[in-house]
């Protein structure tokens, strides 16, 4: 059901940008999907990881090294969205011109990607400890999550694009704000709510072998991640090469209403 209306916010995303923005908008914020499978790939790296080890933790009813676990996920969560935002911005011109922007949609698509790099700690942290939710055994809640997160996007996308008119930045915002209160919301979930396990002080620094048993393991997803984007970018290249700009963003079109299905 969260995926579904995630799934659901990306094409409503994207009617919105084509319809208010136009199709050249629509071609920019395709060209940055393999960005955003790559800050999703970080955030399945810690966030797969170490759902796994708090499940086997929490079978052997060791809860305490399951906080650990914990506890050492939130602190890789935030070092790696740092690293991300700050390798993103520094070369995300670059990249979007490997990727095949022309000079039509690279405007675009820096505008936008621009902005979720910044926020990139939001989806990251949101995303891995989600999945830790599901884990220690309350999918519902973590449900939830996605549904408020896509719910949001879907809303804040009406209000910024449509009638604030803040164009493909609008969409942006829309988004990092969404992931902002997911974050907010699973973070709280882990303080002050009913959780099983709870982010405590003494657990928020890192291990050396809590944080390898935790890349074992998440190693497998984020490789999967990063082939994804690989695919991604070859694609565009050759769209741009043999379509031009136009078919990038028809395949992104397609794409959106793929990952709905």
């Amino acid at each position: 059901v969260g995926m579904l209306v995630n799934s659901l916010y990306i094409v409503i995303d994207r009617i919105f940008i084509g319809r208010v923005v136009g199709a050249m908008a629509i071609s920019g914020v395709s060209l940055t999907f393999p960005i955003g499978i790559l800050i999703m790939a970080f955030a399945m790296l810690v966030g797969i990881g170490a759902a796994a080890r708090i499940s086997i933790k929490l079978g052997e009813n060791k809860k305490n090294e399951a906080e650990n676990i914990l506890g050492n996920a939130l602190v890789l969560l935030v070092l790696v969205s740092a690293i991300v935002t700050f390798l993103g911005l520094v070369f995300v011109e670059p990249m979007l011109r490997s990727f095949g922007a022309s000079n039509n949609t690279i405007g675009y698509a820096k505008q936008f990607i621009t902005i979720l790099l910044a926020g990139s700690i939001f989806q990251i942290i949101g995303f891995g400890l989600n999945n830790i939710i599901r884990s220690e055994g309350n999918p519902k809640k973590a449900m939830t999550t996605m549904l408020i997160g896509g719910i949001c996007n879907i809303i804040l996308d009406f209000v910024f694009i449509y009638i604030l008119n803040f164009g493909i930045r609008g969409a942006a915002i829309a988004t990092v704000i969404s992931q902002g209160i997911n974050m907010v919301w699973v973070l709280y979930y882990f303080l002050r709510g009913n959780s099983m396990l709870k982010i405590k002080k003494e657990n928020l620094h890192l291990k050396k072998d809590v944080v390898l048993s935790i890349f074992s393991i998440g190693m497998s997803p984020f490789a999967m991640q990063l082939a994804a984007s690989l695919v991604n970018i070859i694609l565009n290249r050759s769209l741009f090469i043999y379509g031009g700009d136009l078919a990038i963003g028809a395949m992104g079109i397609i794409n959106g209403i793929a990952t709905l299905i």
